[in-house]
């Protein structure tokens, strides 16, 4: 979290520079994301050893549920132009866990689920654009900006019980441990119109052209994979983000809103290294999807 930690402090030194607050104005509020989450790794080694599939292996991580804690802020300046973002730490409830073997013709020889009981994720976003486009009466404005992410997760799992092979570990025992953090650019429009005085859509779609993913795998129960994080995959994807929110003002200056927010990055270009041997990834994949709340004071 340092780096979210140092991006915060600029934001919210951007969002206070007397400047902006005399020509446009600026917002800073906390905001709570109540989401579900998805996470797969696929690989393939069977050029490694033709012995095995293609898949090799699929790991999947499925109904994550997490609560998270952000502070967003928006500074406007002159021309059009303005700077925003946030940083938000959270925690991650549940889950379930599934991890899938095959050897070539695709015989699955392994099948076992365990319960993700934790733990955590963090992200940080800053954006800098412009206004593009208005209606006549300036109730509704399109805006295009550019930005930087960081999301990071990790995801504890428990136990294994297994519906094809011999595999059983005790729920209480921590078998796999998975950490993924994607560093992606953004670039993207931004909705916002006016119903009214005090009633107003905002609507943010972010295309993902370029992200850096980094996924290490701890398999606890694995010595033979050598010390952990003991799976460590890179390479790089894209994808995108839709953030939409619907704000009403509760008093002079004050806003509460509520939104949806949808983000989901993938890569078909990384490789894996396991055991000592590096090989191709199918496919890896991270979405999360929810609900959010937001409290907002504008000067």
């Amino acid at each position: 979290m340092g780096l979210a930690l140092r991006s915060l402090a600029l934001l919210l030194l951007l969002v206070s520079l007397p400047g902006a607050a005399q020509e446009r104005g600026f917002e800073l509020g906390v905001r709570y994301w109540l989401s579900r989450g998805y996470h797969q790794f696929s690989h393939n080694a069977s050029g490694a050893d033709p012995r095995l599939g293609n898949p090799t292996s699929i790991l999947t991580y499925e109904d994550t549920d997490a609560h998270a804690l952000e502070i967003y802020g928006r500074s406007d300046f002159g021309k059009g132009w303005f700077v925003r973002g946030n940083a938000g730490i959270g925690d991650v409830q549940s889950g379930s866990f599934d991890d899938e073997d095959y050897d070539a013709g695709q015989v699955k020889v392994s099948d076992t689920t365990s319960e993700v009981r934790g733990d955590r994720l963090s992200y940080f976003t800053l954006d800098a654009g412009r206004e593009r486009w208005r209606n006549a009466g300036a109730s509704t404005r399109l805006e295009g900006f550019i930005g930087f992410q960081q999301w990071s997760e990790t995801l504890d799992a428990y136990g294994a019980e297994a519906t094809v092979g011999p595999i059983s570990v005790p729920d209480e025992t921590l078998a796999i441990t998975n950490d993924v953090t994607w560093r992606s650019l953004r670039a993207g429009l931004g909705l916002r119109t006016w119903f009214g005085p005090a009633t107003r859509l905002t609507a943010d779609l972010a295309l993902i052209p370029y992200s850096e993913v980094r996924n290490e795998d701890s398999h606890h129960l694995r010595a033979d994979l050598g010390p952990t994080p003991n799976v460590i995959t890179t390479g790089s994807g894209g994808g995108f983000q839709l953030d939409v929110e619907l704000r009403h003002e509760v008093r002079r200056r004050t806003e509460i809103g509520i939104g949806v927010r949808h983000w989901h990055l993938r890569s078909t270009d990384a490789e894996v290294t396991l055991a000592g041997v590096t090989v191709p990834v199918n496919e890896i994949e991270t979405r999360r999807t929810g609900i959010t709340a937001t409290v907002v004071g504008r000067w």
